[in-house]
């Protein structure tokens, strides 16, 4: 693969991706749609070509577009990975920019609305697998909400640079790069970062945000996480979640790791592909949250209310899946035996 520098940019609609990426081409663009695999194939033929074509002392770039649903960390990583692996040098991603509307971002995450699951996860993907977050229309929004806006973002991606798209003109309004972009997006999202530290990590500060770090290693009884999930981690008196990620147990589903997720006042439950038996699977409990307000003594003593108790430990799975389950089913894991 050739060391053309590469510039991938996505968005949550194609048409803000393809105005932005204009702006930022030196007249080599390309659009990759289809798998990550198929989209890394894609832009490698094209950045080979580029390179036979113009020569090995040129300094062109090649901007990448993916589709509003493509994953740009993915492409990313295999990029570079083949980079490695054919030079040994896997500088080839000059930067993964995401460029979202500032009215989008503050709706899906201070609205209250609770049925846009697609659009707020990739909304997380976008703010936490970029190097550079391109905000579009921030001067409408009352300056402490923008404030607040940007707060969040950089709480959620403390490694990207946020820029005002009125400010995005070319290449030279982007920070400087030594194509290591890739690098960063392996685990520099804020959540990432918080649950592979050791220090306390509940932050309040300037910005107006309280950061905290959930950990415990028994489960969840699914009832009663059901509930907190209901009363406790609702906009209240308790504080606003804007965000929280992390991986979780429930006691009834004993061979399964969880994923967790909020955007706003949504929340995702899901299976991972890691199995309770696996060694790399997370022990119990690694949430972050990150919020407006947030009481993180009484949120901590509401989710210590979810786990089971000792003599709940002591009677075993057998019990823990006979408990009654409200949240959606999962699929089965195989074992391998």
């Amino acid at each position: 693969m050739s060391t053309v520098p590469i510039t991938l940019v996505s968005a949550l609609h194609d048409a803000d991706a393809v105005r932005v990426a204009a702006r930022l081409s030196d007249g080599h663009r390309m659009h990759a749609a289809g798998s990550a695999p198929a989209a890394a194939r894609a832009v490698a033929d094209r950045a080979d070509r580029l390179a036979e074509v113009c020569g090995p002392d040129a300094r062109h770039s090649l901007v990448v577009t993916l589709p509003a649903w493509g994953d740009a960390r993915a492409v990313a990583m295999m990029l570079a990975n083949a980079a490695r692996a054919e030079t040994g040098d896997d500088r080839v991603i000059d930067h993964v920019v995401s460029v979202l509307r500032a009215g989008e971002v503050e709706h899906l995450l201070w609205s209250g609305v609770d049925d846009a699951f697609v659009a707020g996860e990739r909304l997380a993907a976008l703010i936490e697998y970029a190097t550079v977050i391109v905000l579009q229309g921030t001067e409408r929004l009352p300056v402490a909400r923008r404030r607040a806006l940007v707060a969040v973002v950089h709480r959620c991606a403390p490694h990207a640079v946020v820029l005002a798209d009125v400010r995005v003109r070319s290449t030279a309004d982007l920070p400087a790069s030594n194509g290591a972009a890739a690098r960063v997006l392996a685990g520099s999202a804020g959540w990432m970062r918080a649950l592979s530290t050791d220090h306390d990590v509940r932050v309040p500060s300037t910005d107006g945000l309280t950061a905290f770090r959930y950990r415990d290693p028994l489960p969840f009884h699914p009832a009663r996480l059901a509930d907190v999930v209901e009363h406790d981690l609702v906009a209240g008196p308790q504080g606003r979640v804007l965000r929280s990620r992390g991986f979780f147990r429930l006691a009834s589903r004993p061979d399964h790791v969880g994923s967790w997720s909020s955007v706003g006042a949504m929340l995702a439950l899901d299976p991972t592909a890691n199995p309770s038996w696996d060694e790399d699977a997370p022990i119990g409990q690694a949430l972050w949250f990150v919020g407006e307000g947030l009481d993180v003594d009484r949120l901590t003593r509401a989710l210590d209310g979810a786990l089971i108790t000792p003599s709940e430990l002591l009677a075993g799975p057998d019990l823990w899946r006979s408990w009654a389950d409200p949240f959606p089913v999962w699929p089965a894991l195989d074992r391998g035996e």
